[in-house]
């Protein structure tokens, strides 16, 4: 239990039960009403009456006179992550991403030929980029958060959401011809990454990664952002990118396991 002060409606005894579901793990997977005492502080009466109350529930199953957990435990899991949204489940991973690479972290969705920010970590101490927020749109052809977002598409939509788009160079790097972006699309599927490079923005640098419906249709991309003047293209696949695709599995593992 927590150092912190419980509140006027603190039920002792729900407390304890989470207690006892607690002690489980995977070096006591099996406990005797003597093991619970020991691990919950819990005198042995009472923690056989929880233990039992569980066991009536389906949180817990018995067998020769010791406690297991029951699979029903993963009910909870499972409830949890149905209440979640993809921003939800993807802000604490991105987090993580950020810490680790020390660089800006973002997640978006394709909306028409926009790429619309749904989630962000800005990079501390990093001002470039610090304009973007939740809810910002950009042009996907000129992103790697796009590019990730409609490599994955079939052939016609993919050449449904070009013809939507307004089609300019910001930069004499940006891609303007369908053919050309088709073939660097092709790359990406290859590599199972997308890349920008001054394409937006001369100076801009960011990879990107797809994730994925539970049928396997790509709903977002995740990307991590940085710039030229400190992060080179041998950094960004070697120490960058290793990360985000380990970022990006976790969450897409979240979003399998949703019922």
């Amino acid at each position: 239990m927590s150092g912190e002060r419980p509140s006027n409606y603190f039920v002792s005894s729900v407390a304890k039960g989470f207690v006892v579901l607690k002690a489980f793990d995977s070096s006591s997977a099996y406990l005797t009403l003597s093991d619970l005492e020991k691990k919950t502080g819990i005198n042995k009466a009472t923690a056989r009456r929880f233990a039992l109350t569980l066991v009536d529930l389906g949180y817990l199953k018995i067998k020769d006179n010791k406690f297991a957990l029951s699979p029903k435990v993963l009910d909870l899991a499972a409830h949890y992550l149905e209440s979640l949204t993809l921003p939800d489940m993807a802000h604490p991973i991105l987090e993580s991403i950020a810490s680790r690479v020390k660089e800006s972290t973002n997640l978006a969705i394709l909306d028409e030929a926009e790429i619309v920010y749904v989630t962000r970590v800005n990079a501390a101490k990093r001002i470039i980029g610090a304009n973007l927020r939740v809810g910002s749109r950009l042009p996907y052809y000129a992103t790697s958060l796009g590019k990730a977002l409609v490599a994955w598409l079939p052939e016609e939509q993919r050449k449904r959401v070009w013809e939507s788009a307004k089609i300019e160079a910001f930069t004499d790097k940006t891609i303007t011809d369908f053919e050309e972006f088709e073939a660097h699309l092709r790359i990406c599927r290859e590599q199972g990454y997308a890349e920008g490079n001054d394409e937006l923005e001369i100076g801009l640098r960011s990879i990107a990664v797809p994730i994925f419906s539970r049928k396997d249709e790509p709903i977002a991309a995740m990307n991590i952002s940085t710039n030229t003047i400190w992060s080179t293209e041998e950094k960004i696949k070697k120490v960058y990118l290793p990360v985000l695709l380990e970022g990006a599995g976790e969450l897409n593992q979240l979003i399998k396991y949703q019922s």
